[in-house]
């Protein structure tokens, strides 16, 4: 008897590996969606560079199984204006954005991981 265990838990891994880049890409598509509707006044519309870090830093980090989707910005101000200050009110642009897409990230990794149960079982990502 053959076991194909480890070459479908590939398979699965890099399904997922697949499915994080397209969520990563999601999120980020969303949150610059979300940093363009902020009032003209702030700096993230003013410059444009907000927006344009998130393309520059967004990408996914593997680790063993460990898959992260890493979207963000190295643009000081941009955790400012997600959480606010004592001066100025929170703009969140990339919260949201993930809660905006939640269903299409699921739906993302479910399509590129195989059934949910092997997501669980290979993954120890889901939980619902």
């Amino acid at each position: 008897i053959k076991s194909y265990r480890k070459e479908r838990e590939d398979e699965i891994v890099a399904g997922l590996n697949t499915a994080m880049e397209k969520v990563a890409k999601i999120v980020e598509k969303q949150a610059q969606t979300n940093v363009n509707q902020s009032p003209p006044s702030h700096p993230q519309v003013q410059t444009g560079r907000l927006y344009s870090s998130i393309d520059e830093v967004s990408h996914v980090e593997r680790d063993g199984n460990e898959i992260t989707a890493v979207i963000g910005t190295n643009v000081p101000y941009g955790f400012f204006l997600e959480v606010g200050t004592v001066k100025m009110p929170a703009y969140p642009w990339l919260f949201p954005a993930l809660e905006l897409k939640r269903q299409e990230i699921i739906d993302t990794i479910k399509a590129g991981g195989g059934n949910l149960k092997e997501i669980e079982e290979v993954a120890g990502i889901w939980n619902e």
